[in-house]
């Protein structure tokens, strides 16, 4: 679980960044819609990558959690009480804010615990590199099966070279 806090802690600094990048385009550009969405946006994105991320180095869903709690939690307090937060949000209070913002961190941290993820169902390097060579060759229709109609497969062309799928070196 430690990998999991160290991620969760990696990705509050990102979302920190995202916040100030935020706070500085709505002080130039003024208030906009814009600017709470896309900030808003980009937090179910911070939370989505934290959750993959933990997951992929914690190898399952359960020990990944509090890289989520971490985010979603750092998101929150940035929204709602963060430096200059009422630029971001003129038009609400802290605490609707700090809800808005963590809850949109934590639904994409569990997006990214639930969604697959293929470094955690990856076979390790050593069983990867102890495999043979696997050949997959063309497979040729007997005499005796349909050569036709709507609904049977056609056979292989007799000119098709074999494909080759290797594991390891």
């Amino acid at each position: 679980m430690a990998r999991a806090w160290a991620v969760g802690a990696t990705a509050s600094l990102f979302a920190f960044l995202l916040y100030e990048s935020a706070r500085g385009w709505a002080s130039m550009m003024g208030p906009h819609l814009l600017t709470p969405l896309f900030l808003l946006l980009s937090f179910v994105g911070i939370g989505t990558a934290t959750g993959h991320a933990a997951v992929s180095l914690t190898g399952k869903p359960q020990r990944a959690w509090p890289a989520v709690v971490v985010v979603a939690v750092v998101g929150a307090v940035l929204i709602g009480w963060g430096r200059d937060a009422e630029l971001l949000r003129p038009a609400l209070g802290a605490f609707p804010a700090a809800l808005g913002g963590g809850a949109c961190t934590a639904v994409g941290g569990w997006l990214g615990l639930v969604l697959p993820n293929v470094h955690r169902a990856a076979a390790p390097v050593s069983v990867l590199t102890s495999l043979k060579t696997v050949e997959l060759r063309v497979r040729r229709a007997s005499s005796a099966a349909p050569t036709g109609g709507r609904h049977h497969k056609q056979p292989a062309p007799e000119s098709a070279e074999p494909d080759i799928l290797e594991f390891g070196r």
